[in-house]
């Protein structure tokens, strides 16, 4: 099956089969998660397989009990962070180093850019700092192409949610390729999931992803999209 076919076969399933999944189907479609497009290549996911069956329980009712939820055989609880660009920093610059390849413009990249896009305290001093900043680069973006952000943590919340979207459209495709199905639910009380999985403010659940066999009924309905002439634009 080639990837276009992959694509087309991949659907929202919300019901799903008694068929367990093989341990090595999940691994194989988390590491490929990991191999994600990614911001700075910091990374900024985690990926939580909730085997407790106590967590498991609590988590489907934090998903409203929703068909997916209970009948699937595994969920994955997918996160974004903004507290772990730090250590993934310094992970890929030593990376850099071992290979001989940290250069000039890479080593100012990530020891000065970086911190400066990421760093957020709890006061939020620093997104104020960054505003007035950003507001003389404006004036100098009246002129020529400049960047606009990320100034405050809800900034930073977004590009790292976005990178880890990316990575989840892998899980997704990688578990369709093996012949199981899944389903992406942002239907989810997200303060009891962040209480289940004993998260920090500094994280964002971004989806929980039902993972099965699909049951014939699995699909409601005919795949539908709105017409190309309203979506795609030539300019």
């Amino acid at each position: 099956m080639d990837f276009f076919e992959l694509v087309n076969k991949r659907r929202s399933v919300r019901k799903f089969t008694d068929e367990s999944v093989p341990t090595e189907v999940i691994n194989k479609s988390l590491n490929a998660a990991i191999l994600a497009a990614n911001s700075s290549n910091l990374q900024p996911w985690e990926f939580y397989w909730v085997k407790n069956n106590d967590k498991k329980q609590k988590l489907i009712e934090a998903c409203f009990s929703q068909n997916a939820a209970k009948t699937a055989q595994e969920l994955i609880v997918s996160v974004s962070r903004i507290d772990t660009w730090k250590r993934n920093k310094n992970l890929v610059v030593d990376d850099y180093k071992k290979r001989k390849k940290l250069i000039p413009v890479v080593d100012k990249y990530y020891n000065k850019l970086v911190p400066l896009s990421y760093f957020h305290d709890s006061l939020g001093i620093m997104g104020i700092f960054k505003k007035i900043i950003f507001i003389f680069i404006g004036i100098v973006g009246l002129f020529k192409p400049m960047p606009r952000g990320p100034i405050f943590k809800s900034d930073v919340f977004e590009i790292v949610t976005k990178t880890t979207a990316l990575a989840c459209q892998n899980f997704m495709m990688a578990i369709v390729a093996q012949g199981y199905d899944s389903c992406p639910m942002e239907g989810f009380d997200h303060k009891r999931v962040k209480k289940i999985l004993n998260l920090n403010s500094k994280s964002h659940v971004v989806m929980v992803i039902a993972v099965g066999k699909g049951d014939l009924k699995g699909v409601y309905g005919e795949r539908f999209r709105i017409d190309n002439k309203f979506v795609i634009k030539e300019v």
